[in-house]
C-alpha cells in the first residue's frame, strides 16, 4: 500500500513539474499537425520551457476565432487578409512569418477537364474545369486553403458557387482528398499534406503547381493581453521566439526531406 502511495506521489510530482511553466494554448491550421511537423517541434518547446501545450488543430478561420475570443494564446494560421483584420481590430498583439509552401491542384489521372499540367497557370486550370463542368470539391470551411481557393477562382474571373459541378464539402484537406480520389474530382491541397498523404490516393495526380498565385504563407499571431489579461503572454512570446529561432527554422527546413526528397515547408522567419 505504501509503495502504491509512493508511486502515485512520484507521478503527481512529475505532473506538477511538467506544469510548472504553465499551459500554452495554441490554435493552429491543420497541416502542421496532419503532416507530423508538430510531433518534432512541440515536445521540444515543452521540454525547453517546462510547460505543456494544448493544441487546437482547426481550420484557420476557427483558429483566428479562438484567438479573438481569448481562448487561445497563439494562432498559427495562413490567411493573410483575415490575419491583418484581426491585428487591426486589436485582437492580436503581433505577427511573425514562420514558413511557407504552396498549394497544388490535384485531379483524376484521366484529367477529364484537360488541364495542361505543363503550365504553372492556376487561372487557366480553373477555367478548364469550369468549361468542362467537371466535379470540383471545395473545403468550404473558412480555412486558409478555402480562402486561397476562393481567391484563385476570383483571379480567374469565375464564380463557382451554386454551379452543379462545384461541391462544398465542409471537410478538411485529408478527407477532401480521400473523397476526390473516390469520386474522380478536382480539389486544392497544400503541398505538405499532399506529400504526406498523396500515396494514399492513387487515383489523383498533381495537375497544376508552381504558380506564384498558389504560394501559402504561414504566420504566428500572439493574442492581445490588453483585451484578455488572462492570456499567457510571456509564454506566447517564448513560443514565437522558439519557432522563429535559427535552430527550429533549420528543423523546419529539413522536415520531410528524408521521406519525400523535399521539405514540407520553407522557413522564412524575419531576421
Amino acid at each position: 500500500m505504501k509503495r502504491i502511495a509512493f508511486i502515485s506521489l512520484f507521478f503527481a510530482i512529475l505532473c506538477l513539474r511538467a506544469l510548472a511553466g504553465g499551459i500554452l494554448t495554441v490554435a493552429s491550421t491543420m497541416s502542421p499537425y496532419d503532416t507530423g511537423l508538430y510531433d518534432e517541434l512541440l515536445p521540444k518547446f515543452e521540454q525547453q520551457y517546462g510547460c505543456r501545450i494544448y493544441l487546437y488543430s482547426v481550420p484557420t478561420g476557427k483558429a483566428l476565432g479562438l484567438l479573438q475570443a481569448g481562448n487561445a494564446d497563439v494562432a498559427v494560421v495562413h490567411d493573410r487578409q483575415a490575419e491583418d483584420a484581426v491585428l487591426k481590430a486589436g485582437y492580436a498583439s503581433s505577427a511573425r512569418d514562420v514558413m511557407y509552401n504552396d498549394f497544388v491542384l490535384v485531379g483524376p489521372l484521366d484529367n477529364p477537364a484537360g488541364v495542361d499540367s505543363s503550365l504553372p497557370d492556376a487561372k487557366a486550370a480553373l477555367s478548364r474545369i469550369q468549361t468542362a463542368r467537371t466535379r470540383f470539391y471545395s473545403r468550404a470551411d473558412m480555412s486558409g486553403t478555402h480562402q486561397k481557393e476562393v481567391a484563385l477562382w476570383r483571379e480567374a474571373g469565375i464564380e463557382p458557387v451554386d454551379s452543379e459541378w462545384y461541391y462544398q464539402t465542409g471537410l478538411g484537406t485529408v478527407k477532401v482528398l480521400a473523397k476526390a480520389n473516390q469520386d474522380g474530382a478536382y480539389t486544392l491541397a497544400d503541398r505538405a499534406t499532399w506529400l504526406t498523404y498523396g500515396n494514399d490516393y492513387p487515383n489523383l495526380t498533381i495537375l497544376c503547381q508552381r504558380d506564384p498565385l498558389m504560394l501559402n504563407y504561414i504566420r504566428v499571431l500572439v493574442g492581445a493581453p490588453a483585451k484578455y489579461p488572462h492570456l499567457k503572454y510571456g509564454l506566447a512570446a517564448k513560443f514565437v521566439e522558439f519557432i522563429t529561432s535559427p535552430e527550429v527554422q533549420e528543423m523546419i527546413r529539413n522536415s520531410g526531406v528524408d521521406k519525400y526528397g523535399e521539405p514540407l515547408y520553407i522557413p522564412n522567419a524575419e531576421k
